[in-house]
């Protein structure tokens, strides 16, 4: 008879614990626990605390790429004491759990998915850790299907990604995410831009003082040290500086981050 350890999925964990403290090494011990050879895959530890949009940006980009049936946990701002129940969702057959906090309906804008809202009683400030591996077992033990868990298939709280905006001949974007080389990732995707601009002339100012005129392929059509915006893989805009780092050199940050695109 086939034993629950025998054939345990992926569980992957993206949080904003950082890599300097015992958060993550205490998570991983609770799942070994509860889950005795489980496959434990890090995205990312390295969220900038309580930040959705960041954290919407990494897991769009990265939880479709793993086989079926991983379970992607998410502990970024994920107080169930706060928030009071947790979700366990469906689409592509990937499984996400994380807080009622309104970062599934971003990661999963676009697609079809499922899930079950379950309200969680108890006050546990460190509920990620104490709380989620059991939902995570049982998720398993009855075989994926989300109608055997408790909960009900409705009260998601639901927050959007800020799009573009495109007004008179001007279009305002922004940062979504600096990766650790300094690159800035926008919400302006290759879409928008062409449906926008199309064969139009243009100037994407980057600050007061630094501005672009053209979409190249990558950092390499540039010299190293200059400017470069083009679309990446995944058809978002990035603000890079070939070889250098865009957001010192720049003054990008993701509190104050705000572009313009001019139609000229």
């Amino acid at each position: 008879m086939e034993k629950l350890s025998d054939n345990l999925p992926i569980i992957t964990l993206t949080t904003d614990f950082g890599i300097h403290s015992h958060f993550v090494a205490e998570l991983k011990g609770k799942l070994l626990n509860i889950l005795p050879n489980c496959k434990i895959i890090d995205i990312t530890h390295s969220i900038n605390p309580f930040q959705l949009i960041e954290t919407s940006f990494i897991l769009k980009n990265s939880i479709f790429h793993y086989p079926p049936q991983t379970i992607h946990a998410v502990g970024v701002d994920s107080s169930l004491e706060l928030y009071k129940s947790l979700i366990i969702a469906k689409c592509k057959n990937q499984f996400i759990i994380a807080a009622n906090n309104g970062i599934l309906p971003m990661v999963l804008n676009g697609f079809e998915y499922n899930y079950k809202n379950i309200e969680i009683k108890q006050d546990d400030y460190f509920s990620f850790k104490n709380i989620f591996p059991h939902y995570i077992k049982s998720l398993i033990e009855n075989n994926f299907d989300l109608e055997k868990l408790p909960g009900e298939n409705e009260n998601i709280l639901k927050l959007v990604m800020q799009k573009p905006v495109f007004s008179g001949n001007i279009i305002t974007f922004n940062i979504i995410y600096i990766d650790n080389f300094g690159n800035a990732y926008t919400n302006l995707t290759r879409d928008f831009f062409e449906d926008v601009v199309g064969n139009k002339k243009f100037i994407i100012n980057l600050s007061k003082f630094e501005s672009v005129s053209k979409i190249h392929t990558n950092y390499n059509d540039v010299s190293e040290g200059e400017k470069v915006c083009f679309f990446d893989e995944n058809g978002y805009m990035v603000i890079a500086i070939n070889r250098g780092r865009a957001n010192k050199l720049l003054g990008f940050r993701l509190e104050n981050n705000q572009f313009i695109i001019e139609l000229i």
